[in-house]
């Protein structure tokens, strides 16, 4: 019973310190040694108890972290806590494996061996990076710049790295040759990437280049939005916002996902309204909404999109949302399994039905201050590009990357996190795009329905940002990008490299004790 109790205290203990190193605690510091308590639980534990207690490990935290689900559909909650544990079931049977073979020398394995899932866990239709250590780390900026280079997984390698030494620390204690050594390099893993920030990160008011621009908090419910009655008055809000942000001149006006709750192009009242605004103001709108296209005479698909409108232009420039949020927007195998769709409607899941985007598109308005005049096609002129992904997008590193390959000068996310109320989830989807940003150098628009809407910097800077359900509107700056870092144009090729070390670990580890049998 004692050593139940023991085993419940440490899966606990980690489940808390990870948690709260998430955003919004600003207790990234607690990632540090979040693991350590969960290696202590793993010691010499056989291969059925380490299933068992990775599993009940996974359990906790991801019900501590992932509770904002609820707010939105509890059988969704209950299938992603109950699936994503699985991931530290994994790990747990892995590490008790790597920990028989190799002997004391496995913990040298373990950053690869937690990359490696996490890298695995962000991959298909089903993906959910969320929870990746590296943004325990989103406040730190100094100690986080090199992820231009590795990407986000260089963060959550430098974690684990951290809590491995500390365990062998703990577990040498009474070597003191071994604990100054350990201490040494411990110091070295700090010092490096926080000396690295420091001769990076540039003034503030560095920037030559770069816009100005509007994002419009309407602070909308998300249920009453659709409300058909309701319409008018959202559009009121959006427009009176609006106008009071045009004062001070943005060269872009943003507004939220679904900002715009109609099928806009087919509601002539409220496109032409749009199209007025956009004209009197002589300021490009872009903004989210629901959009359509047959794919026969009779058949269509719905897609969760954003719209850009440019002054005294009929063209609307669209993007289709190409990642979507798995049984939240789209049931992923429908075309495979299709009787899971009406399953999942019987247990009242809130099912979407939008189809995912095929293409990568890059927006164009003109220069600010330009004096050459941009066409509607883009196809003559002096045109800025940029991007603009949908929410849960926002999440995966390597979708963003391509559109900043393709050219994109800023970024902007737009998302509408309602849904979730007041919750830890509001505060940890934006510090993710602080990383987005430092990947690629680039400026980045966040324009949130009810919060947080902000202002990122390349260097992962908030020069701005609203308060949560709040109505509200900031104009600020939006740096623009003048480099491709080595992750824009490479991608994930340290992860890769990870993945390999790990492939190879585990068969080694595998072929020595073979050899020793």
């Amino acid at each position: 019973m004692k050593v139940l109790w023991k085993n419940i205290a440490l899966s606990l203990l980690t489940a808390l310190l990870l948690t709260f190193a998430f955003p919004p605690y600003q207790l990234g510091f607690l990632a540090y040694w979040g693991l350590v308590p969960f290696f202590y639980l793993l010691k010499n534990k056989t291969i059925k108890d380490a299933l068992k207690w990775g599993y009940i490990t996974g359990l906790f935290f991801n019900l501590m972290s992932l509770y904002w689900i609820a707010w939105t559909t509890i059988p969704g909650t209950l299938a992603a806590i109950l699936v994503l544990a699985f991931y530290f079931a994994f790990y747990a049977w892995t590490h008790v494996q790597l920990q028989k073979k190799l002997g004391k020398n496995f913990i040298f394995l373990l950053p690869f061996l937690w990359v490696s899932i996490e890298y695995v866990r962000s991959l298909g239709v089903l993906g959910f990076p969320w929870n990746s250590l590296a943004y325990t780390q989103s406040y730190y900026l100094s100690l986080i710049q090199y992820v231009s280079f590795t990407g986000v997984y260089g963060v959550s390698f430098w974690v684990v790295w951290i809590n491995v030494v500390l365990f062998h620390i703990l577990e040498n204690k009474r070597s003191f040759r071994t604990v100054i050594w350990s201490l040494l390099l411990l110091i070295f893993l700090f010092f490096l990437p926080w000396v690295y920030g420091k001769l990076t990160i540039p003034p503030a008011d560095e920037f030559q280049e770069k816009i100005q621009a509007a994002l419009i908090q309407g602070n909308v419910d998300p249920l009453r939005k659709w409300d058909e009655a309701f319409l008018a008055e959202n559009f009121d809000i959006y427009e009176r916002l609006t106008r009071k942000a045009a004062n001070y001149k943005p060269d872009l006006i943003v507004w939220p996902e679904t900002a715009t709750a109609c099928f806009l192009r087919c509601e002539p009242e409220y496109s032409i309204r749009i199209r007025h605004l956009v004209d009197s103001l002589k300021t490009p709108l872009l903004t989210g909404s629901p959009d359509y296209e047959f794919v026969t005479r009779t058949e269509y698909e719905t897609y969760n999109a954003i719209f850009l409108f440019l002054p005294f232009c009929s063209q609307i420039q669209r993007y289709f949302k190409i990642h979507l949020v798995p049984f939240g927007e789209r049931v992923p195998f429908e075309d495979v399994i299709p009787f899971l769709n009406k399953f999942l409607e019987s247990l009242n899941m809130g099912v979407g039905d939008f189809s995912p985007g095929k293409k990568l598109v890059l927006f164009h308005m003109p220069y600010p201050k330009s004096k050459v005049e941009t066409d509607c096609t883009g196809s003559s002129g002096d045109r800025l590009l940029f991007a603009g992904v949908v929410c849960f997008e926002s999440i995966f590193p390597g979708l963003v990357r391509k559109f900043v390959n393709r050219g994109a000068r800023f970024l902007v996310i737009v998302t509408n996190d309602a849904w979730f109320g007041t919750t830890s989830e509001l505060a940890h989807h934006a510090q993710i795009a602080v990383f987005r940003a430092i990947e690629n150098r680039i400026g980045v628009a966040r324009c949130a329905n009810t919060g947080i809407s902000m202002f990122i910097d390349p260097y992962g800077r908030v020069s701005k940002k609203t308060q949560i359900n709040t109505e509200a509107y900031i104009v600020g700056d939006v740096p623009l990008r003048t480099e491709k870092t080595f992750y824009t144009q490479h991608g994930d090729v340290f992860t890769y490299a990870i993945l390999l070390v790990t492939i190879v670990g585990v068969i080694k580890a595998y072929a020595q004790r073979n050899q020793k049998t």
